[in-house]
């Protein structure tokens, strides 16, 4: 308690000393908000992380919107890109990624270059920090590489005045006052993961500002079911967002790589990964620069389990296992760390996700004392609004939800439940695998461009294989496991320029990687592992490229 009162929280505006939530209590109703404030157009300057036409901008929103003039404002850190087609264009297409604590600015900068051009041509993409998020007015806990309950103490004592308003009703309102910032009758939004809870929470508050939703890769919709009653009924045993089946997206893993021979860590690739637990300890790591240490079986355990979020990082990940098998972990090390910051590594200053994803979750779940307490969010302030279940809503055209069959985070089958919840909605189900199912099936993607743009809405549990030609499981493992060259040249045009090559001799460098490497040459590459087999054809390609 002394600690709450004395809080302060850098970012939250507020000219007066504020008094924490009072404990929640499921026999009283949450206060409802019954207007919403007004708020101004977005002011768009310059970006100072991204080059033109990126524009950033930013709106300030109540901490509190059931009291929105007196315990101040935080900070909504946004960007767009405008649309590519002026002529053409129909408004902002607001994105997500998830997370909780995800950056939708981080998100909308990566990934634009992989949207479809009829999405970037009708709508500007528009990426926004949730509060308690990144650049917007973010959580603090200082030093994360602290025992927990310090870590904890200085959350409390950073961030004390932000933690109880953090949740994804709070998150949904903000994101109302930015649809009006930027000037759009409705909202057409794309989430993934957990911004599918934000998503339909949305939809819930504001049925009739919705245009078209799509939310990829369902959380449970009954989730909130333990903040009216204290049961875990919705969320499958826990006050959480829903059930993961990591393991059974490695048996996928593992399934998809026995059917090929270009899988290297098969044929038995479940037996090599239970010996390589054992092993791995004894093997090398000397061709990867960054990492001075064994690989333990627990990071093998997490690299394994991350690497499951997407198909892209299969490939690598087998040439790892395999390599490792062999006695030569620096592939697996060289993982670990592109899965942590990318490689080159790039350390964002920004980057909060570790604090934000615990405070957003503490405040969407209730209870911090007795029975229902919340084990991971004991001494944590009480929160302000916790998420509530999905209710049906009436909507000016169904909202559309997307499940993966082999989705480690979101599983499949929790799609057409969130459908049902909302009632004026359609699932479509994708039988691959990975988290999230845009951008990785051409059948999804045309199914999502016609919704967004034309309204087109898809039939009820429609259904895309995981491939999109053949679909035999021969097929599913050739995708997965087969480096694809042409979309490996841009990323390796990339890798070679930060690594300080001019950009005119990384070109005719990457001409020759493409055209000779092979695919673990490729891999090698693009993770900076220096094996022989890569630093010999580089150094041949360097000399032909010097003399033309």
């Amino acid at each position: 308690m002394l600690l709450a009162a004395c809080a302060t929280s850098p970012g939250v505006s507020s000219s007066r000393s504020v008094a924490l939530p009072t404990p929640f209590d499921r026999a009283v109703p949450l206060e409802a908000v019954t207007s919403m404030p007004d708020v101004d157009a977005v002011e768009w300057n310059d970006c100072d992380d991204q080059d033109s036409p990126w524009e950033c901008g930013s709106l300030d929103v109540p901490l509190d919107y059931r009291r929105p003039g007196d315990l101040g404002t935080v900070r909504i850190a946004v960007t767009r890109l405008p649309a590519a087609e002026p002529d053409q264009r129909m408004g902002s297409l607001v994105l997500n990624p998830g997370g909780p604590g995800g950056s939708g600015l981080d998100l909308a900068w990566g990934y634009a270059p992989l949207f479809p051009a009829e999405l970037l041509n009708r709508f500007d993409l528009v990426g926004f920090d949730p509060r308690g998020v990144g650049r917007s007015t973010a959580v603090d806990c200082g030093d994360l590489d602290r025992s927990f309950r310090v870590v904890e103490r200085d959350c409390i004592a950073r961030s004390g005045q932000l933690l109880p308003y953090v949740g994804t009703q709070n998150a949904a309102r903000d994101m109302e006052l930015l649809r009006a910032a930027l000037g759009d009758e409705q909202l057409t939004y794309l989430g993934f993961s957990y911004g599918t809870a934000l998503g339909a929470v949305y939809a819930d508050l504001f049925p009739d500002r919705v245009r078209a939703l799509v939310l990829d890769g369902s959380v449970d919709p009954s989730a909130g079911e333990y903040n009216v009653d204290g049961t875990a009924v919705g969320s499958f045993g826990s006050p959480f967002y829903g059930v993961q089946d990591f393991g059974g997206t490695v048996d996928v893993f593992l399934d998809l790589c026995d059917a090929v021979r270009v899988c290297l860590a098969g044929p038995r690739s479940g037996e090599l990964l239970g010996d390589l637990y054992g092993s791995v300890g004894d093997a090398d790591t000397d061709y990867f620069d960054d990492w001075d240490a064994t690989v333990t079986a627990g990071q093998v355990d997490g690299i394994v389990t991350s690497a499951m979020y997407n198909t892209d990082l299969w490939a690598p990940l087998a040439i790892g296992l395999a390599d490792a098998a062999a006695g030569d972990a620096s592939t697996l090390a060289a993982l670990g760390s592109f899965l942590e910051a990318g490689y080159p590594r790039v350390e964002n200053s920004f980057d909060n996700i570790t604090e934000a994803n615990l405070a957003i979750y503490c405040a969407d779940f209730a209870g911090r004392r007795g029975e229902f307490a919340v084990d991971r969010c004991r001494g944590w302030p009480e929160t302000a609004e916790p998420i509530p279940p999905i209710t049906p809503v009436d909507v000016a055209n169904p909202i559309v939800v997307i499940g993966t069959d082999g989705d480690p985070a979101t599983p499949g089958f929790l799609a057409p439940l969130m459908a049902e919840a909302l009632g004026d909605a359609v699932s479509v189900r994708w039988e691959g695998a990975g988290h999230t199912a845009f951008l990785n099936s051409q059948c999804v993607d045309r199914l999502v461009v016609d919704y967004l743009v034309d309204l087109a809405v898809p039939k009820n549990r429609s259904r895309c294989t995981f491939t999109d030609d053949d679909n035999t499981t021969v097929a599913r493992a050739r995708q997965v496991f087969e480096v694809d060259r042409e979309h490996f040249r841009t990323r390796l045009n990339t890798v070679l320029v930060a690594e300080g090559t001019p950009a005119d001799d990384a070109e005719c460098i990457v001409d020759g990687l493409v055209r000779d490497g092979s695919d673990s040459v490729l891999i090698y590459a693009r993770l900076g592992v220096q094996k022989p087999e890569y630093t010999d054809l580089r150094a041949d390609l360097e000399r032909e490229c010097a003399t033309g």
